[in-house]
Formats: C-alpha cells, sequence, structure tokens
C-alpha cells in the first residue's frame, strides 16, 4: 500500500506489537502524531521529553517488551538523552523515535527550526543501535530493526530518525509479512557446561551471584532450584534484586559490605557461578568484592564477560537457559553439594542485616514491604532512603524493584513509576523519592491525574540534597554550598493538582496511607518529613 511517513512509523508500530507510546507532539511530529488519531496505540502526554523517557524506561524494566517514546527534533532529543542514557547504563530495552529537518538541511545549522548540529551522533553515542529513514520505503524496516536490537541480546535503547520529507512524503510499503521480534534466548554451549559441571562436583562451598541479566531472563525458578541442589548462598547485586526471592532462606540478598558476615562467607567460598552481572564498580566496591578465584561467568554480552573478574569459565548464553542446562546435567549426573546450611546462611544475614548501613531508618523501608504485595513493584529515585531501601528493602519477585543504577539520575521515580503502572494496570506501584529529586520530574504529576495513574508518591523531605551535604561534612569540613533547598508546600500542590495529599510522621502511619492510596486511581503524595545523616 502506498501511505505517508507519520502513517508508515505508526502502521509500522502496530504491527510490532505496540500498545502504549509516551511523547510530547511538536509540529515535526504531527504527521505522526494525526496517524496515531486513528491508531489502536494509546498514546500518554508526559509534560518534558525527560519525563516520557523515563516513563517508557519505567514501562520496559516491568514488561521486558520495549518501552517506545516518541520526540521532536533537537530539543527534544536533547531533553530525552539523560532518560536514553540511563536506560543504556541499566540495560533497560527503549526504542526512541524522533523526526529532523529535512535531510538537504541537515548539520548546516542554516537557521531551520531546532536545528541541531548532529542529531544522530547525540544519539550514537547513547544508544546501543541509531539510524535514519532516508525513504518511506525504509521505516518498517528499520523500526523492526530498533526492535531487534533493543531486545537481541543484552536489553538496550535504540533510535530511529524519520526527517520531515521522509514524515510528509509517501511511498509503498508492505506490512503483512512483518513479524515482531522476540528476545534472543541464546542457550550455552554444551561442551562448556560439562565444563561447568565437573567444576561444581569439586567444589564444596558455592555462590551464586545474581545480576540483572538473571532479573531479565526471569530465571527465578530454575535458580532456585540450582542453589536447593547445591547447597549455595544466593547474593544479589543492586539490579539483580528480585532474581531470586529474597525470603528464600538461601538468599543473603544485596548485603555485601567490606568486612560484614557476607564478607567472610564469600571468603570461605571455593566457586562462585556469576549469572548475568557486569561485577560494576559500585557493587563491587571498586573491585573489592572478594570473589573466590574459580569464577563461572553467565552473560549474555560477549563484550562484557572478560572485563572485570576474569572467569575461569566463560558461558556466553542467557541466564535462564544456561540454569535449566546447568540442572539438567547436575541431575544426570546425579550430583548434589551439602554447602551452608539454611540455618547458618541464616544467621550471617541476619548479622549483615543488623549492621547493614541504614539500619537507623530501615523501618521505613519495612513500612512500604509491608503494605505492597510480593509482586508490587518500588520505583526508586537516587535518594537516601533508596539507598537504605537497597540493603533494607527484600525483593520477591523480578522486575519489582526499579533503580536508576548505573547513570544514577535524579528524577527518574515520578515518572518511570507511572510507566511502570501503565505496564502493569493491576500491579501496586510505589514511587519513592527525595525532596530535591522529586523537584526534577514533578510536572508529570501533571500526567498522572491526566492519565489517573494510581500511584503513591513517597516524598523523603529533608529539604536538602542530602548525599551531597553529607560528603560535604565528611570530606570538605562542612563547608556547605548549595545543598540547602526552599521547597514549595507538597500538600498544597497536591491540592492545586485536585489529588489527595498527606503528610506522616512515623512508619506505621506511611504503611497506612500508602495502602489507601494504592486504593485510588489518582496519584496520591505523601510528604514524609525526615532528619539525616543516618549515622
Amino acid at each position: 500500500m502506498r501511505i505517508g511517513g507519520g502513517e508508515a512509523v505508526v502502521r509500522t508500530l502496530e504491527r510490532l506489537g505496540v500498545e502504549v507510546v509516551f511523547g510530547i507532539p511538536g509540529v515535526h511530529t504531527l504527521q505522526i502524531y494525526d496517524a496515531l488519531f486513528s491508531s489502536s496505540i494509546r498514546h500518554v502526554l508526559a509534560r518534558h521529553e525527560q519525563g516520557a523517557g523515563f516513563m517508557a524506561d519505567g514501562y520496559a524494566r516491568v514488561s521486558g517488551k520495549p518501552g517506545v517514546a516518541i520526540v521532536i527534533t533537537g530539543p527534544g532529543i536533547t531533553n530525552i538523552a539523560t532518560a536514553v542514557g540511563e536506560a543504556y547504563a541499566d540495560s533497560s530495552p527503549m526504542v526512541v523515535i524522533a523526526s529532523n529537518v529535512e535531510q538537504p538541511w541537515q548539520g548546516k545549522m542554516l537557521g531551520h527550526l531546532h536545528d541541531c548540529k548532529d542529531q544522530l551522533g547525540i544519539m550514537r553515542a547513547l544508544t546501543a543501535w541509531a539510524d535514519r529513514a532516508r525513504t518511506v520505503q525504509e521505516v518498517p524496516e528499520l523500526l523492526r530493526e530498533a526492535f531487534a536490537r533493543a531486545l537481541g541480546g543484552r536489553p538496550r535503547p535504540t533510535h530511529v530518525e524519520v526527517p520531515l520529507d521522509v514524515l510528509h512524503g509517501s511511498g509503498e510499503i508492505e506490512l503483512d509479512s512483518l513479524q515482531p521480534p522476540l528476545p534472543a534466548r541464546p542457550e550455552p554451549d554444551s561442551a562448556a557446561i560439562e565444563l561447568a559441571v565437573a567444576a561444581l562436583e569439586q567444589s564444596e562451598r558455592i555462590v551464586l551471584y545474581c545480576g540483572g541479566g538473571a532479573v531479565a531472563s526471569e530465571a527465578e525458578k530454575e535458580l532456585v532450584e540450582l542453589a536447593e541442589r547445591l547447597g549455595a548462598a544466593v547474593i544479589t547485586s543492586l539490579q539483580g534484586k528480585g532474581a531470586v526471592p529474597e525470603d528464600h532462606p538461601r538468599c543473603l540478598g544485596n548485603l555485601w559490605e567490606p568486612g560484614n558476615a557476607v564478607d567472610r562467607l564469600l571468603r570461605e567460598a571455593d566457586l562462585v557461578l556469576i549469572f548475568g552481572s557486569k561485577l560494576g564498580a559500585q557493587d563491587t566496591g571498586n573491585g573489592r568484592l572478594p570473589l573466590p578465584e574459580r569464577r563461572i561467568r553467565i552473560d549474555i554480552d560477549q563484550q562484557e564477560i572478560l572485563r572485570q573478574y576474569s572467569p575461569t569459565l566463560p558461558i556466553v548464553a542467557d541466564a535462564r537457559a544456561t540454569a535449566r542446562a546447568l540442572l539438567t546435567a547436575l541431575q544426570s549426573h546425579g550430583i548434589y553439594r551439602a554447602g551452608w546450611s539454611v540455618e547458618e546462611l541464616q544467621v550471617r544475614k541476619q548479622e549483615a542485616l543488623t549492621h547493614a548501613w541504614g539500619s537507623s531508618h530501615a523501618a521505613w523501608l519495612q513500612a512500604i514491604r509491608v503494605a505492597l504485595p510480593r509482586d508490587g513493584v518500588l520505583v526508586n529515585d537516587m535518594t537516601m532512603m533508596a539507598y537504605v531501601g537497597n540493603r533494607h528493602y527484600p525483593v520477591y519477585r523480578p522486575r519489582t524493584y526499579l533503580f536508576p543504577t548505573g547513570y544514577g539520575t535524579l528524577g527518574f521515580a515520578l515518572p518511570a513509576a507511572i510507566g511502570a503502572k501503565i505496564a502493569r494496570p493491576d500491579a501496586s506501584v510505589v514511587a519513592l523519592v527525595g525532596d530535591g529529586g522529586y523537584q526534577f520530574t514533578m510536572q508529570e504529576l501533571a500526567t498522572a491525574v491526566q492519565f489517573r495513574v494510581g500511584i503513591p508518591i513517597v516524598i523523603f523531605n529533608d529539604s536538602s540534597y542530602t548525599a551531597v551535604k553529607d560528603e560535604q561534612a565528611r570530606s570538605y569540613g562542612g563547608r556547605f554550598i548549595a545543598v540547602d533547598l526552599v521547597n514549595p508546600s507538597f500538600l498544597q500542590l497536591a491540592e492545586a493538582y485536585g489529588v489527595p495529599g498527606v503528610r506522616v510522621m512515623t512508619p506505621e502511619h506511611l504503611s497506612e496511607e500508602i495502602v489507601a492510596a494504592l486504593g485510588r486511581d489518582v496519584p496520591t503524595l505523601i510528604d514524609v518529613p525526615i532528619e539525616f545523616p543516618l549515622g
């Protein structure tokens, strides 16, 4: 059929199974928006392109499907760039579609509206793959490629640019044979599995270290069976929280700190199976995590697998597929290991938890956990109370703990929670944010109101950029500069938007208000005055 460029974008998205897109229209994207008018695809209107990007990221993290954002030329791209950088750092699949000026004028800076010197270059620096549609006929092929790359192997954001001359042009396209790409689930090499089994048979104290790749592959069942068969201890990275339920008796969660009970346990281990973790600087204390010398690394990204903590046996494959293959091989060989008793592991866990950083404020995280069901989603910002949660908030299911780990941007929580709730409308979703981070993207409260997104927004409020202030206190002699905030009344802000707002002073009251908020179809602002430092 012969259709226009904007319609080609939308009809292709429909064929690829897209149900919702996030964005803000501009005169450069009206051809796309006019086609959306008669489409089954739902459009969620953000208030800033960065918010649209975080919404798409939150949607992707809880669903495993690419979140799609549509933005304009120039400032739309630079506004969404922070969200794209976060998705790349945290291996989240996102597809960004943007317009650009007509191809003859690109990069010439002749004063066309939204001119950008090298728009495609900006996105190539932030994504796993980016390309430009030069004709209407290329639109379906490039969009499918963008989805395939976003899901192919390690999930990551991708980008397709559709210039104005393509959007306003027309061409013959064929969509009937277009099929949505499936996530890549590469199987492990059988010889590598046999080598791994031989190493496991010679080991007594085995650790499973689970990262974000284990969560993305949803390997929970296989990892639990593997831990039980091997008598293993399970430790997770921050992105790996939820890979194995943290109330499983063999799971120690994300509790490692130098010198603590988990640290001592790792020093007793004689082999570690690493499932889908880059073993990054933050999770390993810049390489101080004492993993045993014998390391079997399972990772879908062959470039990542050799970078840090060199493995004795690398296996480039999907975490779930590899765990399943290991179980089959262990069963066929009749191999069990006694390992650590669950009683010993629980003693170690309790000791680490008692002394973990942030223990003095752990009751606030326990209050949120009590209010959320096991599959409820907690979406965190970069804020002190979220850092407490990394240790003290137990996670029971994959894709239910969202944290902007790698890029570490403020303002993630509210829009990402909106995206998460739209992806899983039946789930209970809570945004946890500090007063400073909330004001990075607070305008997205309007989106939550307009689209009746019923999420509690818990603002831990101490009128400060506390992490920075804490570092100034420790390392700069208490010479505080540019860290104290003059905040609005968050309760009056809620009133201005016509939604509930409440102030709570105790963890028990917080639980009650979260439960009440989860029963509403509009957002609720919960202001929690808090004092830091944690001590």
